[in-house]
């Protein structure tokens, strides 16, 4: 009885030595064919990088760019996943029972490198505990294995689990030129100089540097939003025109990288974007598309005024709802009221906050109703030269955080925080209150 247990373990250890189950890493392999219980695809090694190529697709169809970590992290799971026991060499006509007739994975490796074999792993059925599943390798062919039952969850995978979903495959510090279009045309373009980067348009900021780290930081945060769905059929490409489009050229290239994304259509809440990387085009969660907006936008500097605060000696505080005006003082011990004496503590921190606005989206040239004046601010030098001068315009049309701001003669206005209003508002002096007749 001993004798015959030690030669059945013995047949098991040699049924499981090295050669039955493939150790493969992602440099050694060319291609991996997959086919599960709903679709057949096969994950191709190219020039360009590791795509996805679905069985069935049209002939003319581009393949789909594969996330190269997914794929590194299937092999993985394969080599490290060996077979626990075998069942030696089972008749083919019970292989059914096994599940065999119908797998749940087959999976084809198929390696670029000299001296490995092809292998066709085959995963059947769960045991009926469900701690191990039947499987087979073409490299002791015939015989059943059983695995780790949680390996089937790590191969039946879909094909679109292994789409890379970023937008644009680039490496920061490669990019040389970028331009940003709006719906009006160009809204920024940059080159790179040196270790920094220089705008190009719009003509107010050319020759002005950006530094690269932020650059570098954009770049970054334009990678990391990644799409929602990738559209593996060019079957859904919109009308019109892109809202947003953005071209970066990178450095030895001959095209630049292209991104566009589309303006939201009625309730939806994706917008459709397509890209050099995704030609076919894929969708994209409105917020995100929203946030991307907002990258690009914060490339411009937003500073809206520019004045020596050191210059001014006195203001003009002018509320057009309220039809009050202050004129304030500056004082050896502060800012006063001219009128009243008041002291206006905290006006010069005001002043401040009013340099560090920033405009929240394009300015425009002109505005109309339902916006209406709400304050105007006039600062002066010495001797009330006047220095400098802020409209501010309430509007329904705003986000009602915002309001615009028109800054001296510029016939520009921009959509700022409205808190500043408020904030000069309150120095104000307080309206007397009308007693009430008996």
């Amino acid at each position: 009885m001993a004798l015959a247990l030690g030669l059945f373990l013995a047949t098991q250890d040699h049924g499981l030595g090295g050669g039955v189950w493939p150790s493969y890493t992602i440099d050694s392999v060319q291609s991996i064919e997959i086919a599960t219980a709903g679709e057949r695809f096969v994950l191709v090694k190219e020039p360009s990088g590791w795509v996805v190529r679905i069985d069935g697709a049209e002939a003319d169809a581009l393949p789909t760019p594969a996330d190269r970590s997914r794929i590194e992290a299937l092999l993985a799971a394969i080599a490290h996943n060996r077979p626990t026991q075998t069942l030696g060499q089972v008749p083919a006509a019970e292989l059914a029972a096994y599940g065999f007739s119908e797998p749940k994975v087959r999976i084809l490796l198929k390696p670029s490198t000299v001296g490995l074999s092809e292998v066709l792993l085959t995963f059947g059925n769960e045991t009926p505990t469900g701690a191990a599943l039947y499987a087979q390798s073409s490299l002791a062919a015939g015989s059943v294995f059983l695995l780790d039952a949680s390996l089937l969850h790590q191969v039946d995978k879909p094909a679109d689990h292994y789409f890379d979903f970023r937008m644009l495959d680039l490496r920061t510090d490669e990019a040389q030129h970028l331009t940003a279009y709006g719906n009006s045309g160009v809204q920024w373009e940059m080159e790179r100089k040196d270790d920094s980067f220089i705008f190009l348009l719009p003509e107010s900021l050319k020759g002005s540097t950006i530094s690269s780290s932020e650059v570098r930081l954009f770049l970054h945060n334009l990678t990391a939003i990644t799409a929602d769905n990738i559209l593996a059929k060019n079957d859904q490409q919109p009308g019109g025109r892109p809202s947003f489009t953005l071209e970066i050229t990178m450095a030895k290239a001959t095209e630049p990288l292209r991104l566009e994304i589309f303006p939201q259509e009625g309730e939806s809440e994706q917008v459709f974007g397509r890209s050099s990387r995704h030609p076919s085009g894929f969708l994209l969660d409105h917020g995100k598309a929203k946030s991307l907006f907002r990258l690009a936008f914060d490339m411009q500097w937003r500073g809206v005024i520019t004045y020596d605060s050191a210059r001014v000696q006195s203001a003009r505080i002018y509320s057009a709802m309220g039809n009050q005006t202050l004129v304030a003082e500056k004082t050896a011990s502060g800012w006063e009221d001219r009128e009243h004496g008041r002291k206006l503590t905290g006006l010069d921190l005001s002043l401040w906050r009013l340099k560090e606005l920033r405009f929240e989206a394009e300015p425009i040239a002109r505005i109309a109703y339902p916006a209406v004046q709400r304050l105007a601010l006039d600062l002066y030098a010495k001797d009330a030269k006047p220095l400098t001068s802020f409209v501010f315009y309430s509007d329904p049309r705003l986000p009602p955080d915002q309001c615009w701001l028109k800054v001296g003669a510029e016939e520009m206005y921009y959509p700022v925080g409205h808190q500043i209003i408020e904030e000069l508002q309150g120095y104000l002096p307080a309206r007397a209150v009308k007693a009430s007749s008996e």
